[in-house]
């Protein structure tokens, strides 16, 4: 919508400029009302984006101050059990020591799905494809459908803008196609080409079950209320999400 208002306004003042005096003072009424429609639509976009800008701000700082060196430091106690294992004469240390790297071993499982969830900080150094292949991976594990991913073109590293919203397009659709149970088997593909990135997602009438949920309908208008972003519904089984980067900033 954000796109589409911009293009809008020059129509109007184009508009404008060819109205003949007798219908004037009418039309120029309705333009005014019009505009000012589109400049309350405007502010709501700016507002929901601005919400969306500082929750990822929010996060990553949680996940960067918090998360990831916490799960450093259950990685190193980890690495310590394994020698103290290797050194441990009874039976019954041996025991405890087992024991005690099981569960740190279910709580660094655990803080990881945590941890890429609320912001994963892997994208930092592999980027937005290395960072939905740990969420795939860790979503296999308990989820309820088959999923396929399908990386195409010449993926290269995009602004931080960018990056976290092809993540989070992937994470949220994902997960709420997981939670309705009704799409056995999800493809998806993401193309970067002519300065788009075009994330396509395919399931058995996708789109019609999709449409039973509050939430994917809250997940479009947050979509639509984002600069350079537009999502389509190709039919009732895909879905393509376009990223424009070439006017992208980090």
């Amino acid at each position: 919508m954000t796109n589409r208002i911009d293009d809008i306004q020059p129509l109007i003042q184009d508009y404008r400029s060819k109205i003949n005096g007798h219908e004037s003072e009418f039309i120029n009424r309705i333009l005014d009302d019009y505009e000012e429609l589109l400049h309350l639509f405007k502010q709501k976009n700016d507002m929901i984006s601005h919400i969306w800008d500082t929750y990822e701000n929010e996060k990553y700082y949680i996940a960067q101050n918090t998360l990831d060196p916490l799960e450093q430091i259950l990685f190193s106690s980890l690495l310590g059990i394994r020698t103290l294992d290797q050194e441990a004469q009874s039976d019954s240390a041996k025991e405890y020591l087992a024991t005690l790297r099981k569960e740190i071993e279910r709580q660094l499982d655990q803080l990881k799905k945590t941890s890429i969830s609320i912001y994963p900080i892997c994208m930092q150094d592999l980027g937005p494809y290395g960072a939905i292949k740990s969420f795939y991976e860790l979503l296999k594990e308990g989820g309820k459908i088959k999923i396929d991913v399908e990386f195409q073109g010449f993926l290269k590293r995009q602004p931080h803008k960018v990056e976290i919203h092809l993540f989070r397009f992937v994470q949220h659709l994902i997960l709420m196609i997981d939670t309705l149970n009704t799409v056995p088997t999800l493809i998806v593909s993401i193309n970067e080409k002519d300065a788009q990135i075009v994330l396509t997602l395919e399931g058995e009438a996708l789109v019609e079950q999709l449409g039973h949920s509050s939430e994917y309908h809250f997940f479009k208008e947050l979509v639509d209320s984002i600069k350079d972003v537009e999502m389509l519904e190709e039919d009732e089984c895909r879905i393509n999400l376009v990223l424009q980067t070439n006017n992208q900033t980090s």
